[in-house]
């Protein structure tokens, strides 16, 4: 009956919500604001898939699982992107469209934070897909930065959470890159001494994804996994 009640909310938050935020991003992208880059990249099988992205503000984890509209509304159960946000950021009321696609992670609590782990085993290994930034928070907030070599891009320090999913799962790894989102819905909230103080969007602001090509990972270690997408991420931000 759980399992019922759950695609029910699906269903719901899909043809509702989900069809409002495909139209408000075609919308975006009629006027430019923004711009998809290499949509030929896309995997044909969608499914058994981890899109990993750079994470400069609250907008990506709305904005990525949106880039597979036509596919969550052909198969909402099956290839609704699954989130993975901070529950702090996310678990309040007015968030209770988007709940049937997150799985929160509770980075204050080991033992769930290991239980959403294996929640998103599940998803993967039923063939879904998962939307996951591997720098575990905002890029700004990260202890640590690394550099792309050309455009000097910013990346925060990544953690070992989609390392950990690649040795448990035979995922297919998406790498996108997005340039300009946090210039689009700012951080100002959360950055003390800032005059504005509400992170409305910017409409006049551009946004810029870039697809990666799909890859398989060898599955060695999570040191070796990790820098794999470091790298990959940091290529795909300089091309």
């Amino acid at each position: 009956m759980e399992k019922i009640w759950d695609d029910i909310k699906t269903l719901l938050a899909v043809y509702t919500m989900g069809v409002f935020l495909a139209f408000l991003m075609g919308c975006l992208k009629v006027f430019g604001v923004i711009q998809i880059l290499n949509r030929e990249r896309f995997p044909r099988n969608k499914g058994n898939l981890i899109v990993v992205f750079n994470h400069p503000s609250l907008f990506e984890p709305i904005l990525v699982p949106v880039l597979f509209w036509r596919d969550y509304m052909r198969h909402p159960i099956k290839l609704l992107p699954i989130s993975t946000p901070d529950r702090k950021n996310f678990d309040r009321w007015f968030w209770f469209w988007a709940k049937p696609s997150f799985i929160f992670i509770d980075r204050d609590n080991p033992r769930k934070a290991v239980q959403a782990l294996r929640k998103m085993e599940n998803v993967l290994n039923s063939g879904g897909i998962l939307s996951i930034p591997p720098e575990g928070t905002r890029t700004f907030k990260a202890q640590g930065h690394l550099h792309s070599e050309v455009r000097k891009k910013k990346l925060g320090i990544l953690q070992s959470g989609v390392a950990h999913l690649i040795l448990k799962t035979d995922c297919t790894i998406l790498p996108v890159w997005i340039d300009g989102a946090e210039e689009f819905f700012p951080n100002t909230i959360w950055i003390k001494g800032q005059k504005s103080r509400f992170p409305f969007p910017r409409f006049w602001k551009k946004v810029t994804v870039k697809i990666g090509k799909p890859l398989k990972l060898e599955k060695t270690d999570k040191v070796n996994i990790t820098q794999k997408l470091v790298t990959t991420l940091l290529e795909l931000a300089d091309e």
